[in-house]
């Protein structure tokens, strides 16, 4: 039992770890010095491996993946309004 307590608390340092802003601080920190283009490439290569993570799901599971909402629409009606500005 002690060691499934141990575990869980393991668990939950982690999950907090990585909802916390010094996560979110630590991975930013290394675009702050790159250029725009730099940033670019980073992201083009992500899309990239995305590409061929999904062209491995069947098509029922890319069915139910391409079903699914990232952002509620409350949040995506904020974003739209923040970019018209």
């Amino acid at each position: 039992m002690a060691d499934l307590a141990k575990e869980n608390a393991i668990l939950e340092a982690q999950r907090a770890y990585f909802a916390s802003d010094e996560h979110i601080k630590e991975r930013g920190s290394a675009y702050r010095t790159m250029t725009p283009q730099d940033c670019l490439e980073i992201v083009a290569g992500m899309c990239r491996d995305s590409a061929w993570f999904m062209s491995l799901k069947s098509p029922d599971e890319l069915a139910r993946l391409e079903s699914l909402r990232a952002l509620p629409d409350s949040v995506i009606a904020t974003l739209e309004r923040l970019q018209k500005r």
